[in-house]
């Protein structure tokens, strides 16, 4: 645990970002009438196409914001738990499936790297774009496979080179415009200051890797949101995007999403836990 985290300031941030943000991660976080809605709203189709749900699944969503993605697969599985490390998150989550009876689910505060729930204890784990921000990657990925059955799905959203992982972000990135910084200091302010509260940032290559070296097979891995670029922006907001527009844009970004380009801003991949971790043995000359 690192001494921010101990100080209290890394939670803090993320209540104080939760009472501003919890109502909209219900609906307007994921509407594709603007940039980080179009890309949540093809993120959160993708995280359900991976995830396959099942009526005999248990599913924990580890970093759940309001609950969203598990109120899209409720009706489809056989119970679904929502943590979060903000209580204003778990809070919404549980007002808004009390209102609408949904009876399956259920939310409470927890950091991932103590997730309060039995060993092998979840058939499929949703785990979407926490990875990026939490102090030790590792010790997050460790308990995600305690609470996993083994042969269990684990499924993974992140951003792609922070978000750069478009055409138009990696050209940015070339010619030095955009780059890289860690989030350093634990606060709204900073947070704003920044622009995201981003730690480290994955690609398609070390996402795989790091997923393999830990006891994972990757079954499917892909990028979604590909279109981006100048004005791109204006363009969402114009009257005609509710119309033909709307439909065309996210029609091309589902065919870009089938191509198996790794040009999009966020990853999206699917991993078994082994059943049997590999064996490594020392061969011996005779």
């Amino acid at each position: 645990m690192s001494q921010q985290d101990e100080d209290g300031h890394y939670s803090s941030m993320w209540e104080d970002f939760a009472k501003l943000k919890a109502e909209s991660y219900l609906n307007y976080k994921f509407k594709p009438t603007h940039r980080i809605g179009l890309t949540n709203h093809l993120r959160e189709a993708s995280i359900t196409n991976l995830l396959k749900p099942q009526k005999q699944d248990r599913v924990l969503d580890a970093g759940c914001a309001s609950g969203r993605q598990l109120f899209q697969v409720a009706n489809l599985i056989s119970e679904g738990h929502g943590t979060d490390i903000a209580s204003a998150f778990t809070d919404k989550a549980t007002e808004y499936a009390c209102s609408n009876n949904i009876g399956n689910l259920e939310f409470q505060r927890a950091v991932l790297e103590s997730i309060p729930y039995p060993d092998a204890y979840f058939d499929k784990i949703i785990c979407a774009e926490v990875l990026e921000h939490v102090f030790d990657k590792n010790i997050a990925l460790t308990e995600l496979k305690r609470v996993l059955k083994p042969g269990g799905k684990l499924i993974i959203t992140v951003p792609n080179l922070n978000a750069d992982g478009t055409l138009w972000g990696r050209l940015l990135r070339l010619i030095g415009l955009r780059s890289f910084t860690p989030l350093e200091g634990f606060s709204m302010n900073e947070i704003n200051k920044h622009g995201d509260a981003h730690v480290r940032e994955f690609n398609a290559k070390t996402l795989s890797g790091w997923l393999e070296s830990n006891g994972f097979t990757v079954e499917k891995i892909r990028s979604v949101s590909f279109i981006d670029g100048p004005y791109f922006d204006f363009l969402l907001k114009m009257p005609l995007h509710w119309g033909p527009t709307q439909k065309t844009i996210i029609a091309l970004e589902r065919l870009l999403s089938s191509t198996g380009l790794f040009w999009g801003r966020h990853l999206a991949a699917r991993a078994k836990l082994d059943i049997f971790p590999p064996v490594h043995q020392d061969v011996q000359q005779q």
